[in-house]
This record gives C-alpha cells, sequence and structure tokens, in this order.
C-alpha cells in the first residue's frame, strides 16, 4: 500500500490583521447585501443657496435671528455635506450648534446614522449622537454598526463607546466586531480598538485586546491572514505574517511559521516601486533545521525591471536555494514543484526605430543531477528589419553571439555566432496571396575541447507561402463561412551536424502551427534538411452581427520527399513519406458553451498518436462543467504514454450553497491522479468552503491529502488561501 500523509489547513482573516490592501484586500465577487434607504437622503434642499448657508424646513418653527429657534414636526436641517432629520430640533445661530430628538437621522461625507438625541455644532463639526445605528458609505465594502454614543471631537477625531461593527445587512447579523472603546483619527486614515470581541451570530469567538485597522483602502502596517496546518513533514504549522508599510513606494512582509518539527522558518518579502525601476526580493530561512541534522536551509528570489530610458530596460531575475528539498519544506503552496533548475538572468534590451538589441547573462542552479543545462554567459542578439523596399521586399538580419558552459564537468563548452538573413516579397489580393522567401543561416563554432575545435555550418532555406479565401453567408446572411486552403513548401540542403554540440536545441512538439515553420528545432544547433509540403485547410463559422466566430476547424500533414538525416543526439532520424495527420478545432458555439480539440492521426499505421480536447460550459445559472481528455503515445518510449481524463464542475445547489470539485484519472494505469471534492457557503456578508484533496506526488507512487477549511467575512480582508487557488487552478471559470 501507497504511503500518505496529510495537510490540514485553517485561515481566518480580520480587519485588524489584514491591514495592506495591496497584499490583503479580496476582489471576489460578492453578492449584494440589500441596502435600507437613508430618510435623510431625501431632503431636498434648493440648488441655489451657498454650500455654507444652513437651511431649516419643519412643519412648524419659532424663527429667532438672536437666541434659539424652534421647530417641531419633520425638521429638516442641512449645511454643506451635513444633513439632519428629526421630530423636534433647536438651533442658535450665533454658535451654529443644532439639537434634535426624536427619530434623529443625520448624514455626512462617509457615513449616515439614526439616534435618540443629536447635539451637533456646524461650523465646529463637532457634537455627539446617542443610541447611535450608522451606515459607512465610502468604504469599498460599507458596512453597518451601532455604538451607544458616537462623539467627534473634531474634522480629525471621533470616538465610538460600546461600538459594534459588520457588513451583514440591518437585523441579519451573522457576524460583527465589537468593542466598548473605538478612536478614529481621520486624519491618519487610522481606527483603534480595545477590548475586541469578533461574535458569530451571538457568540464570541476571538478576544483581541488591541486592534488597528484603516478607514479607507490606504495602506497600513500590521497583522496580515494567519494560518495553522499540520504535515507529516513538518508538524504543525502555525504562520503570522506582519506587513510593514514603510513608504508609498516600498513596503516589506515578515512571515514567521513555527514548524514544531524543524524549528522556526522566517519568511521576508520586499516590493519597491520607483519612476523607472520596480521589483520584489523575497528571503525565506530555515536555521537548525532539526529534521535534517540542525541544517540551514534558504529560498530566494530576486526580481527587477529597471526602464533606463525611453528605448532600453533591465531585467534581473534570479533564484536559489539550499538544496533540492527545500520547495517542499518550506514552500507555500501545496502542489508538487517538479523543477529542475533555478534560473539567474541579467539581461539589457534596447531598440531603435528598425533594430532591436540586447545582452544577456544567464546560469542555472541545477537541482537535477541527470539534466545538463547549459549557461549563456554572455548572449548578444542584435536584429535589424529595415522598412519594405519599393519593390515590395523585406530584409530582416539576426545576429547572435554566445558563450555556452555546461552543468557537468564532461560537458562541451564553447562559443557561436550566427548570422541570419532573410528576405521575403507577398504577392496579395483580397481572396489570395503567396509569399517567397529566401533565409541564409552561417553559424560558427569555437568549442573549449575536442578534436575539432573549430567548427562551421551555412544553410541556404527557401519557403513558399500561399493561400486562397473563399466565403460565403448561410442561413440569410446570419453567418459567414470561409474556406481557407493553404500550402508551405520548405527546402534546405543537408549538412551533417553531428558533431556540433547541442546548446540550446530540442525538437519541438508536432501541432498545427509547426506545419508552417522552417526548422523542426528549436534554437541554432540544429537545421533541419527539408524537401517537404505542408497542406493544410481552415474553416469558419461566424456571427456577422458581432464578428465572433462561433466555429472553427483545420486540418493539415506534411509531405516529406525525403527522409531527414538530422537528428538530436540519442533522438530517431525522421522517416516517412507523410507526418501524422494534425486537426484542430474550436469555437465559442454559444455564450454558454466552449470548446477546442487538437488532434494527431498517424494514417500510415491508422493510429491515433495523440489526441486532446476541453469542452467548457457555464451558463446564466453560475453552473460550470469541464470535460478534458489528453492522450500522447509514443512507440519508441512507452513510459511517456500518456492518457488522461479530466472532469471539474462548480454546481450550486442550494440557495447559497455549491458544490465543487474535480477528477484527474489516468487511463493507462486505471488510477486517480488527483481527487478534488469541496462545498461552500456564500452569503451577502460572509463565505466558508471546505475543500478535500487527494493527489499522486512527485515520487509516482506515494499519496497525499490535504484538507482546507476558509472562512471570508466580507470587508475584513482577504482569505486568498490554498483552497480557493486550488480551485482556480482545477476549475475552468471558477470564481470569475
Amino acid at each position: 500500500m501507497a504511503n500518505s500523509s496529510q495537510t490540514f489547513l485553517i485561515r481566518f482573516a480580520f480587519l485588524g490583521l489584514s491591514c495592506s490592501p495591496a497584499i490583503a484586500l479580496d476582489q471576489t465577487h460578492w453578492m449584494e447585501c440589500p441596502v435600507p434607504p437613508d430618510p435623510v437622503s431625501q431632503i431636498n434642499r434648493p440648488d441655489d443657496l451657498p454650500p455654507d448657508a444652513v437651511y431649516i424646513e419643519a412643519n412648524q418653527a419659532l424663527l429667532r435671528d438672536e437666541g434659539i429657534s424652534e421647530m417641531n414636526g419633520n425638521v429638516h436641517i442641512s449645511q454643506n455635506d451635513k444633513k439632519m432629520r428629526a421630530d423636534q430640533a433647536t438651533y442658535d445661530k450665533s454658535s451654529s450648534q443644532v439639537t434634535g430628538t426624536g427619530n434623529i437621522f443625520f448624514q455626512s461625507t462617509g457615513m449616515s446614522a439614526r439616534g435618540s438625541k443629536l447635539d451637533y455644532n456646524l461650523n465646529k463639526d463637532s457634537g455627539t449622537l446617542d443610541d447611535a445605528s450608522y451606515r459607512l458609505t465610502d468604504t469599498v465594502m460599507g458596512g453597518w454598526g451601532t455604538s451607544k454614543k458616537v462623539t467627534r471631537k473634531n474634522e480629525n477625531f471621533s470616538r465610538l463607546e460600546q461600538a459594534s461593527y459588520t457588513t451583514c445587512p440591518p437585523g441579519k447579523n451573522d457576524w460583527s466586531i465589537n468593542s466598548p472603546n473605538i478612536r478614529l483619527y481621520h486624519d491618519q486614515d487610522r481606527g483603534v480598538a480595545t477590548n475586541v470581541t469578533l461574535k458569530v451570530r451571538k457568540t464570541p469567538i476571538l478576544y483581541l485586546p488591541y486592534m488597528s485597522f484603516p478607514l479607507s483602502d490606504k495602506r497600513k502596517s500590521g497583522f496580515l491572514t494567519p494560518s495553522i496546518g499540520s504535515s507529516s513533514q513538518s508538524g504543525l504549522k502555525l504562520s503570522t505574517p506582519y506587513y510593514f508599510n514603510l513608504a508609498p513606494n516600498y513596503d516589506m512582509t515578515l512571515t514567521p511559521t513555527l514548524l514544531s518539527k524543524r524549528g522556526i522558518q522566517l519568511g521576508t518579502e520586499f516590493r519597491y516601486l520607483t519612476q523607472n525601476s520596480n521589483g520584489i526580493i523575497n528571503y525565506d530561512i530555515l536555521p537548525n533545521d532539526k529534521a535534517a541534522n540542525n541544517k540551514n536551509r534558504y529560498y530566494f528570489n530576486v526580481k527587477d525591471n529597471t526602464q533606463l530610458d525611453n528605448r532600453s530596460s533591465l531585467t534581473l531575475q534570479a533564484e536559489g536555494v539550499s538544496d533540492n528539498k527545500v520547495h517542499r519544506i518550506m514552500g507555500n503552496s501545496l502542489q508538487t514543484i517538479n523543477t529542475t533548475d533555478l534560473e539567474r538572468r541579467l539581461e539589457y534590451q534596447t531598440h531603435g526605430e528598425n533594430w532591436t538589441f540586447s545582452a544577456l547573462t544567464q546560469n542555472f542552479q541545477v537541482l537535477n543531477t541527470a539534466s545538463n543545462t547549459y549557461s549563456r554567459l554572455p548572449q548578444l542578439l542584435l536584429n535589424y528589419r529595415p522598412p519594405t523596399k519599393s519593390n515590395g521586399i523585406q530584409v530582416e538580419t539576426e545576429t547572435e553571439f554566445s558563450h555556452f558552459i555546461g552543468s557537468t564537468a564532461t560537458a562541451t563548452n564553447g562559443s557561436r555566432l550566427d548570422l541570419k538573413a532573410k528576405a521575403s516579397k507577398r504577392f496579395s489580393t483580397e481572396a489570395a496571396y503567396i509569399e517567397p522567401s529566401v533565409t541564409l543561416r552561417n553559424t560558427e563554432y569555437t568549442l573549449d575541447n575536442g578534436s575539432n575545435k573549430h567548427l562551421s555550418r551555412t544553410l541556404p532555406t527557401a519557403t513558399v507561402d500561399t493561400g486562397v479565401f473563399f466565403e460565403r453567408n448561410i442561413q440569410h446572411g446570419k453567418y459567414l463561412q470561409t474556406l481557407e486552403p493553404r500550402l508551405y513548401y520548405t527546402f534546405t540542403p543537408y549538412r551533417n551536424q553531428s558533431n556540433i554540440p547541442a546548446f540550446d536545441s530540442s525538437i519541438t512538439t508536432f501541432s498545427y502551427g509547426q506545419l508552417f515553420s522552417e526548422n523542426r528545432f528549436t534554437g541554432k544547433d540544429r537545421i533541419e534538411d527539408a524537401n517537404r509540403l505542408s497542406t493544410s485547410v481552415t474553416s469558419r463559422i461566424q456571427d456577422t452581427q458581432n464578428g465572433r466566430e462561433l466555429f472553427h476547424v483545420s486540418a493539415g500533414q506534411i509531405y516529406h520527399f525525403n527522409n531527414s538525416k538530422v537528428s538530436l543526439p540519442g533522438q530517431a532520424l525522421q522517416t516517412g513519406k507523410r507526418s501524422e495527420l494534425v486537426i484542430e478545432t474550436g469555437g465559442q458555439i454559444n455564450s454558454r458553451l466552449n470548446l477546442s480539440s487538437a488532434t494527431l492521426w498517424d494514417s500510415q499505421a491508422k493510429r491515433l498518436t495523440a489526441n486532446q480536447f476541453d469542452i467548457h460550459y457555464k451558463d446564466d445559472k453560475q453552473r460550470i462543467l469541464n470535460v478534458g481528455y489528453t492522450k500522447s503515445a509514443n512507440n519508441t518510449d512507452s513510459a511517456n504514454n500518456l492518457e488522461t481524463a479530466r472532469l471539474s464542475f462548480d454546481v450550486p445547489s442550494k440557495q447559497h450553497w455549491k458544490i465543487v470539485g474535480g477528477i484527474q484519472h489516468d487511463l493507462l494505469n486505471k488510477r486517480n491522479m488527483e481527487n478534488v471534492l469541496g462545498a461552500e457557503y456564500e452569503s451577502c456578508c460572509w463565505k466558508t468552503r471546505l475543500v478535500g484533496r487527494n493527489y499522486l506526488t512527485a515520487d509516482n507512487k506515494t499519496r497525499d491529502n490535504a484538507i482546507f477549511l476558509e472562512f471570508e467575512l466580507k470587508g475584513l480582508g482577504s482569505f486568498g488561501g490554498s483552497g480557493r487557488d486550488l480551485l482556480r487552478d482545477r476549475i475552468y471559470n471558477y470564481d470569475e
């Protein structure tokens, strides 16, 4: 029986713990909570009044130029952005002091409230409101709450006593945050609460002695989403990230993580943005790993993009680890990482009107000893494409110099200078075109070892690309159907290249696009000897009303007039008069259904060698169903044969509930490679999801299990945890 391990993860987030909108704000689509109308919004203030003028309206009023005026019955008072409605009110013109009793409604910028008694100074923007029920109107998520007494000292400071806050609609407090003392510093966009209690319904589930939170969507230092979980390799795992808002253009997040079987891991993320550059620096360290004889483990990743001027840029990327097990131990993702090497590169790019130039240094930290990845130290690349000549001839050149160093001691190192020139001309009408081209490539090698240290290769390539377009209207002009036959001929003579090392060449995977390529090899170390003709035909159906392509189908095949003699070390030669027949289909059949497929058919052996199709369905009720199938057959290496089926779904079952999941099944070995199943509940102010995952790990034998339990409270930060990320990766159109 295969071994298995268990991973359990729970995530929570709260306003005081999730203070960085750049990191923590959730862009999830939420249901709309019902918003009761504000009576004060119905106050009609004359448009011709100056903003500072005090407007008073009442059923009965005793107005005095000096002293206190008295109003009764449906009293309306407004000035600037402040509006009030009450049963009875008084107004002192000399001090601009307003009092109100009975069914008080008050509104100012960012908030509306009702209460039992109001005492407010319009000029000083200060006062009190007793027994308040308020609604926030200028935040991203909004929110409602109550307060025994709201005191506003001035435009910069307010205090709420015995207060609560929730984004759930009035009368349906599924959750709330409660505090006896909340202080709001408006000039700092900061709030502070003490003795905070988070309640679900009426049950307290969390107590915080102190909480600081932003009053707007500006970033603020503070704790981010904590997480707790466990795994068989590391034991109990507890993370408490802290965000530092260091400046408007740079910040840092420190994430200490307790691993009960290993020790304390510290993760650091530093981000910056300047006028000409942006980047991110990650560094994670696990000192004295108790499960590995106190070995120090680390991971780093540096990315920088700098715009030097209007034409030039500099890009840096460097990634590395202390050993090849770091990703499994220190990684935050539960997905297995099968990286064979980590790239470090520094690249300079510039361009002119007709040319581009780049200089690159690139090497790798090789994690798999079987890999022989070559570093480029350096690579210089110049492309030149002048404007098309008056006779219609398009010329382009490419010059590249690279020095390669292998990752193993036995690798052949050396330099390569490659010169390529191409000329083409297109003859076309609205219904047809023909484009001949000629390419000449010269490549010089200087090798550090071997019997022949200086190698040279010069090869011409000639191609002719031609096509015709036919179209017709169908169903009385509602749809347009096209028929597009195409021929592509390629000729390259044979040159023996077996003594040339393969620094960066590999065989491309055969596809429809490969029909129209000059060379079946990537890189520049192998040039295929070709004498072949590609034939293809495409048909499309388009909606003439909106131009949407409903469906297309393409089919093509290569006819070889001689067998190729060029190959890579250990690779078989191309044989046979015909390539596989490649067929591709796709389209948006209607607003709910999309499909795509690619098929390779060996007409000589009369069998499918590769097949893939995907069907995506999503309707107005947000029901999602994705079905996929992949098959790949290899006659020379049956170990790489593959045949899998995929199914994923997102189905609302009842109001507020839905079932989500997916299966990936290995048809050849009759086993499930991955099973994901979960349930979600969503109201307008909170969400929860429970997701289970069982999957095959990298060794192709061991199975692992994971459970994700996540909660999201609307407006109190992001819960972008592994469960939701997992479902986004597995279910096409999920959460969109």
